[in-house]
């Protein structure tokens, strides 16, 4: 069975060590060997599974080869898309932020009682029927399909290469250094924090709907799509309705699980 290269594929071997680049050789071997897509996704060596409509996953080790099937004149082929490695990680450190809520106090929910959903209770679902997604259906993914990613494709990385961090280089850390607080300070944000103002992770706008999560090691952890011009709706990067942000001002936002319950910040 043939096999063709994307060019974000061929970038990404130089960046491999020499195990993955051999599990890379393991399965090209195998495509050739395979024959016809069938046979390809029963090949023992790799645990293959289907991660959207037609592109596919194969795991050897912590190598992952992401990869789709096309024909031509010529038959069958399979286009290698993309690979990457997991590797384990020591926890990073905190990246400097512009807006910093451990520093500056207007940004700190314990000194700004206005951004604090204890004493503000527009901000608070508990008291504010119009932010709670058990009452206000428009904000509930799961009665509005127009926000669910499983149901609406243009809000699906699975679906829409152009909000996917694997397909479009410009969205993801590990190719576009200026997204990346790492490797660009000016960067500055916006975060994730927890209630204690810890780091979580960091936000990379992908467009007007959508706005994608990072963890601090700059790994695709999810995404919020927005609902209307105050709440936002969180999802995981398997499509799973997690949580909520809701906007306390231009600067701050107020992180809710699916119950209401406050668990941190967006600065």
């Amino acid at each position: 069975m043939r096999f063709l290269v994307a060019p974000e594929f061929s970038a990404k071997l130089t960046a491999l060590n020499p195990g993955d680049l051999q599990h890379v050789a393991v399965f090209v071997k195998t495509v050739g060997a395979a024959g016809n897509k069938a046979r390809l996704l029963e090949a023992s060596a790799f645990e293959t599974s289907l991660l959207g409509e037609s592109i596919y996953i194969s795991k050897l080790g912590q190598t992952r080869i992401y990869f789709t099937f096309g024909s031509d004149t010529e038959g069958e082929y399979v286009l290698l898309l993309d690979t990457t490695t997991e590797q384990p990680r020591k926890l990073p450190g905190q990246l400097f932020a512009t807006k910093d809520p451990r520093t500056n106090s207007a940004f700190n929910p314990t000194f700004n009682s206005s951004i604090n959903p204890n004493f503000n209770s527009s901000l608070n679902p508990r008291f504010n029927s119009s932010i709670n997604p058990a009452f206000n259906s428009s904000i509930n993914p799961r009665f509005n399909s127009s926000i669910n990613p499983r149901f609406n494709s243009s809000l699906n990385p699975r679906f829409n290469a152009s909000i996917n961090p694997r397909f479009n280089s410009s969205l993801n850390p590990r190719f576009n250094t200026s997204i990346n607080p790492r490797m660009n300070p000016a960067f500055g944000g916006p975060y994730l924090y927890n209630a204690k103002l810890g780091q979580e992770g960091y936000i990379v706008r992908a467009n007007d709907k959508v706005d994608l999560l990072f963890n601090l090691s700059g790994e695709h952890v999810g995404a919020l799509v927005r609902a209307n011009d105050k709440v936002q709706v969180q999802f995981n990067v398997d499509n799973e309705w997690e949580g909520y942000v809701v906007r306390a001002n231009n600067d701050v936002a107020l992180r809710y699980t699916m119950n209401g319950d406050w668990i941190g910040l967006v600065v």
